[in-house]
């Protein structure tokens, strides 16, 4: 089943051919440019561009520490990669039931599920709508637990006069054809 599809220009077609035809095909003056771009649109010091939003989110838990006997705790209505990533890390996603208006994570039942064994708080954007995304992180400073920002559906979204993706110690977004924009 298709759920989207990229509107892709000529002139996109064309800059992707010319990174194909080059010399710098993985990495290089392209990547530099869209790691930078993305990081100050978003008001971060910097970005790391990655193969997809699953791996980002993984490499955000080991940067973390997260790993064997930890729990992350985040939220059940989402695409899989945000449980799966936790579980790569060796750690154990604790769901969070949802807000049924914002169907985001529901901030008012996060604090029973947090433990000694909690060691970040990992919120979804979904459908791009960041509501209770600024309530999360109060809790998880309240806490002393990191936040990873699952942004991958958030790229653009403000709430509060904030952007999507920068409310958490780490965020990750996703370009997948499906997403906000897609990457070549």
């Amino acid at each position: 089943m298709n759920l989207s599809r990229p509107d892709i220009t000529q002139a996109e077609i064309d800059a992707v051919c010319h990174v194909l035809t080059g010399l710098d095909l993985s990495l290089g003056p392209k990547l530099d440019e869209f790691e930078k771009t993305l990081a100050e649109y978003i008001g971060r010091k910097r970005g790391v561009a990655v193969n997809s939003g699953t791996s980002g989110l993984f490499l955000c838990a080991k940067a973390l520490g997260i790993g064997h006997g930890d729990e992350v705790i985040t939220t059940p209505f989402t695409f899989i990669a945000s449980a799966t990533s936790i579980m790569m890390a060796g750690a154990k996603p604790v769901f969070v039931d949802i807000d049924p208006v914002s169907l985001n994570i529901d901030p008012a039942k996060i604090e029973k599920k947090i433990t000694e064994k909690t060691k970040a708080i990992l919120p979804v954007v979904i459908f791009g709508n960041p509501t209770g995304l600024d309530e999360v992180c109060r809790i998880a400073d309240r806490h002393n637990l990191p936040v990873i920002e699952d942004s991958c559906e958030g790229l653009g979204s403000i709430l509060n006069g904030k952007k999507v993706g920068s409310f958490g110690t780490m965020s990750v977004f996703g370009f997948y054809p499906n997403k906000q924009i897609t990457t070549g």
